[in-house]
C-alpha cells in the first residue's frame, strides 16, 4: 500500500513540475491551449464546451501552490454574476452598489429580472489539499485526518489576491477563501479591482432572500475559446484585507 501511494505521489508531483510557474505580481494568460496541463471539452455538437489549465504559483514564503483553472458550463443567478464579454447576461454594476443603502435599494428594484438564469461557462480558481505538496499537507492534515492549518498558515493563505484583466480595460479580484472542505483555497467571486469588495447587509430583506447577494459575483465567461484566452491575469500578496475605500492603497508583502 505505500509503495502504491508513493508511486502516485511521484506521478503526481511529475505532472506538476511540467506545468507553468508564476509569481506574485507576474501577468500571466489565465488560460492558454498551449499551456501544459490545460485541456479542453467539446459539447455533443462538437462545439467548444469549456477549459482547464494549472498553475504553480511561487510565493516564496511557502511551498509551491499547485492551482487549477477551470471554466465549465453552468446555469447560474444573474444577480450573482458578470459577464465581461457579455455584459447583458450578468449583473450591472454602477455608482448605486458601492452604498449598502442604494445597493440594496437598486437589488429590490431589479429583483425578477436578477431572479433569472443565465448560462455560460462559470470560472472557478482552487488548490486541493491532495495537490498540496507532501511537506504542506503533513502541516495542514491533523492527526485525525481532517484539514487543520496553523493561524500563520491561514494568514498568509489568506493574502492571496487572483486579479483578472479583460480586453476592454475591467479588472475584477477575488481573495482567497481557505480551508473549504477539500480546498486549500478558492477564488469563487470576485469585486472591482478599483473599488474593492461590495458592501453586504448584515441581515437580508425577507423579500430578498432567493438572491445572493455577495462581495463579489461569479465571473461567466462565453463559449468561445479566443475570447477567453484573451483574459489575463495575476496573483497578488496584499498586507492587508481589501474594502471598498482602500482597494488601491494596499502594498504587496
Amino acid at each position: 500500500m505505500a509503495h502504491k501511494q508513493n508511486r502516485w505521489i511521484e506521478e503526481r508531483d511529475a505532472h506538476w513540475n511540467s506545468v507553468q510557474i508564476v509569481h506574485p505580481g507576474e501577468v500571466f494568460p489565465l488560460l492558454h491551449v498551449a499551456r501544459n496541463g490545460t485541456t479542453t471539452r467539446t459539447d455533443d455538437n462538437g462545439s467548444f464546451g469549456g477549459i482547464a489549465s494549472r498553475i504553480r504559483l511561487q510565493t516564496g514564503l511557502i511551498d509551491m501552490l499547485n492551482i487549477f483553472i477551470a471554466a465549465a458550463p453552468y446555469a447560474l443567478q444573474k444577480g450573482a454574476v458578470i459577464a465581461p464579454f457579455e455584459r447583458h447576461k450578468g449583473y450591472p454594476i454602477d455608482q448605486e452598489d458601492f452604498s449598502i443603502h442604494s445597493r440594496i435599494k437598486k437589488i429590490a428594484h431589479m429583483k425578477n429580472e436578477l431572479a433569472g438564469t443565465v448560462e455560460g461557462l462559470g470560472l472557478v480558481v482552487f488548490a486541493a489539499y491532495e495537490d498540496l505538496p507532501l511537506h504542506s499537507k503533513i502541516r495542514a492534515i491533523s492527526e485525525n485526518g481532517s484539514a487543520f492549518l496553523t493561524p500563520e498558515i491561514t494568514a498568509l493563505v489568506e493574502s492571496v489576491y487572483l486579479t483578472l484583466t479583460f480586453p476592454e480595460g475591467s479588472s475584477f479580484t477575488s481573495r482567497a477563501i481557505c480551508n473549504t472542505g477539500r480546498l486549500f483555497l478558492l477564488f469563487r467571486t470576485f469585486f472591482p479591482t478599483d473599488t474593492g469588495p461590495l458592501p453586504v447587509p448584515a441581515f437580508i430583506p425577507a423579500e430578498l432572500e432567493n438572491l445572493d447577494i455577495e462581495e463579489g459575483f461569479r465571473i461567466l465567461l462565453p463559449f468561445d475559446v479566443d475570447q477567453v484566452q484573451t483574459i489575463r491575469a495575476k496573483f497578488l500578496l496584499l498586507s492587508g484585507s481589501m474594502n471598498n475605500s482602500d482597494a488601491l492603497i494596499y502594498q504587496v508583502i
